[in-house]
Order: structure tokens, then C-alpha cells, then sequence
């Protein structure tokens, strides 16, 4: 089977509806969106994180693979650090501050599925909490 392209989205486990913002990116590969919703939202029914990271395999006669992905970043910082909403405004308006040993932690938990150099993990975390308002101590 000749591979025609791969999507990624994020989305909410179990919830998928055929309705924007999934409806225009799958639409235009031609993908039939009630057939794609039933399977996602069996396919991950029992999964109880708030988004999820979603690759979509599409070849050439138009038969999909889905594959489901980890729990995104921001949504388990959210949790762990117990914040109701992000910096709308991060670098200017910042909403907290993070030590060491909590960055530690959330990079191991991740190390889990990056499968990478715990530092390269931690940089990529301290990355995140930059972009969504939150400091961290030196």
C-alpha cells in the first residue's frame, strides 16, 4: 500500500463528531468522516486524558490507519502543577513559578514515551512552560 499522506491532531478521547475542526482537515483527503468518528471514538473510549496525540496514515485508495498517541504536554503540566488556565499573555504575564525538581519530574513521566536523552526531554519541557507562561528557577 502506497502511503498518500500523514495527518497529526490532537484531540479529545472518545468525542470526535464530525463537525469542524475535524470535519475540514479530513474532508479534503476524502475521508469519510462518520466511519473515521465510530472509530476513533471506539478506539478510544477508555482512555480517560484530556487530549490525546492522533496520527492518521492515509494511502492511495483512500484506507486509513489510526494510531493513538500519549496524553499532549500541556494538558499534563495542567494537571500536575493543578492550574485551571494558562498566561494568555506568557513572557509578559506569567502565571507561576516552577522549580527544578517539579520540571525533573514531569521529564521523566515523558521520558516514558519520547524515548530520548533525559536532557533533551527536560529542554523540551522547559520549552513548554516558557511558551505557556510559566517560570521555572535556575
Amino acid at each position: 500500500m502506497i502511503i498518500k499522506c500523514k495527518l497529526k491532531l490532537i484531540l479529545k478521547p472518545g468525542k470526535a463528531t464530525p463537525t469542524p475542526p475535524i470535519a475540514p482537515i479530513l474532508g479534503q483527503y476524502g475521508i469519510n468522516l462518520m466511519n473515521f468518528c465510530t472509530k476513533f471514538n471506539f478506539l478510544s473510549k477508555n482512555i480517560n486524558f484530556e487530549f490525546i496525540h492522533v496520527k492518521i496514515i492515509l494511502f492511495e485508495d483512500l484506507n486509513y490507519e489510526i494510531l493513538l498517541g500519549n496524553e499532549s504536554l500541556t494538558s499534563y503540566i495542567k494537571k500536575f502543577l493543578k492550574i485551571e488556565k494558562f498566561s494568555n499573555k506568557p513572557g509578559i504575564e506569567n502565571k507561576e513559578l516552577i522549580n527544578f525538581e517539579k520540571i525533573n519530574q514531569i521529564s521523566i513521566y515523558r521520558n516514558i514515551f519520547e524515548k530520548k536523552k533525559i536532557s533533551s526531554v527536560r529542554k523540551m519541557v522547559v520549552g513548554t512552560l516558557i511558551s505557556i507562561g510559566i517560570n521555572y528557577d535556575q
